[in-house]
């Protein structure tokens, strides 16, 4: 079994990024309900999903390396993906129902609509009243990007590796590419919601991935020196992402040049700790981040219903008794203890279950992701 503690260690860095972005929001909206305006704009978090993104598509080629071809390799990835992704999904978008029965102001979604209920739940983009193409769970959006790709995966696993991976990645390109002109837009000649959604150009990312892999598999490394460099590199063009950041704001989300600058610093990291020598994961002093890193699907999904009832509760019973930092710190620790907690109680469990008796192809067993 091929273990790679590097991508376990970032995957745990992309879920506490994310985490960080949304607790300096919760914290700005407590300055508001308290009258004291404060900005807590962890912009740093953005480049969580892109990591998730890269990891994902490198994973994908890794875990199938061996299933291009093979009879029953496109189903038992479906199986696979399912088994990983769906019940815990599920899950969550049931919590976000309720939450909307609660109290619909705290989801943002002030209508409880049957049709919008459901694409929630079947990773069908659709488009909430504030015009954002957004699932109930909110973070459910990239999810229905990962579901799209592993769409495009499994379709390319009926095909030998080199022509399966040539067509996946040629799709995905080309996707992109219609959206960037704007194809698939409100004035596009294919205007589409769920396709101008799916094409958005962070599916670079799962490219990106996918050609790590490939060099991967064909035996590329770099020293500790050259790993040192990207790291350096990736530090470099994150501050430089920040220091432009008024003018990328300016820019659509799903624009090309917010995409792309995203998607270079996240993949130098990739690149290093792919390609680099491998964190040695025996050694205590790794095994928090890789503990994180197991639990970050259960993580990302979670924090949310987390740290927003628990900044209207602070609002109200903390106030301005102690200072607003305090909440961002203790945020973060809660948000992180929820992830274990449902990783080790639900996650972990129900995973183990459904995949027990499950047949599958000859694949090459990697870290989950």
């Amino acid at each position: 079994m091929m273990k790679l503690p590097n991508i376990q260690i970032l995957r745990a860095v992309a879920a506490l990024a994310v985490v960080f972005y949304h607790d300096g929001i919760e914290t700005t909206n407590i300055c508001t309900s308290n009258g004291t305006p404060c900005t807590y704009d962890f912009w740093v978090g953005g480049f969580g999903v892109p990591l998730f993104f890269i990891i994902s598509g490198f994973i994908m080629v890794m875990t199938s390396w061996k299933s291009f071809g093979q009879i029953g390799a496109p189903l038992d990835f479906i199986k696979r993906r399912i088994i990983r992704i769906v019940p815990l999904y599920w899950l969550v978008t049931s919590l976000a129902v309720v939450g909307i029965i609660i109290s619909p102001a705290m989801l943002n979604v002030p209508v409880l609509d049957p049709l919008y209920i459901a694409a929630s739940y079947l990773f069908w983009p659709v488009t909430r009243v504030n015009g954002l193409v957004r699932p109930i769970a909110n973070l459910g959006w990239t999810l229905n990007l990962e579901m799209m790709f592993y769409a495009v995966f499994s379709l390319a696993l009926f095909f030998s590796r080199a022509w399966g991976l040539i067509l996946a990645i040629s799709f995905l390109a080309g996707l992109s590419l219609l959206q960037v002109f704007g194809l698939f837009g409100k004035a596009g000649a294919l205007q589409s919601t769920p396709l101008n959604f799916w094409a958005d150009p962070i599916i670079l990312n799962f490219i990106m991935g996918m050609v790590l892999a490939i060099f991967f598999r064909r035996g590329f490394r770099i020293n500790l020196i050259e790993t040192s460099l990207l790291i350096a590199i990736s530090v470099v063009g994150i501050l430089l992402v920040g220091n432009f950041s008024d003018f990328l704001n300016a820019l659509p989300e799903n624009h090309i040049i917010n995409r792309v600058t995203a998607m270079i610093p996240m993949l130098c990291l990739v690149v290093a700790a792919t390609m680099g020598p491998q964190l040695d994961a025996s050694k205590a002093v790794w095994r928090a981040g890789l503990l994180v890193g197991d639990a970050s699907y259960s993580l990302y999904l979670i924090h949310p219903f987390i740290l927003r009832p628990l900044a209207k509760i602070w609002g109200k019973v903390i106030g301005t008794h102690l200072p607003v930092w305090s909440f961002t710190m203790i945020g973060i620790f809660v948000a992180l203890g929820g992830g274990l907690t449902l990783y080790a109680l639900v996650e972990r469990p129900l995973t183990r279950y459904l995949g027990r008796h499950r047949k599958h192809v000859p694949s090459q067993a990697l870290s989950p992701v």
